[in-house]
């Protein structure tokens, strides 16, 4: 038996996939969300909210405890604005 190979199946099963393929057409969903927009213009895609949405709700985070995940995330990939946990409840429960 093999029992390096054992150990990196073992060590794998805890591994979480959380896929960032929101990042690669953020700009152009954005573009796309507020063209010929009135108003104030959109800031956070819809592709975002999702992924937090899935991150909330996986983890059983609160909203406030998400606002942390928010801004840790935001120190990796700086183009993502910050938001509030009100903000981010309210647009988790417009896409239920």
């Amino acid at each position: 038996m093999d029992w390096k190979c054992v150990d990196e199946r073992l060590i794998r099963r805890g591994e979480l996939m959380l896929s960032l393929g929101f990042l690669k057409g953020y700009d152009l969903e954005l573009s796309v969300m507020n063209g010929g927009k009135v108003g104030r213009l959109f800031k956070v895609t819809d592709g975002y909210v999702e992924f937090l949405a899935v991150v909330r709700y996986l983890f059983s985070m609160p909203y406030r405890q998400l606002e942390d995940f928010i801004r840790a995330l935001n120190k990796l990939v700086s183009r993502l604005p910050l938001v509030d946990y009100s903000w981010v409840r309210r647009c988790i429960l417009k896409l239920i």
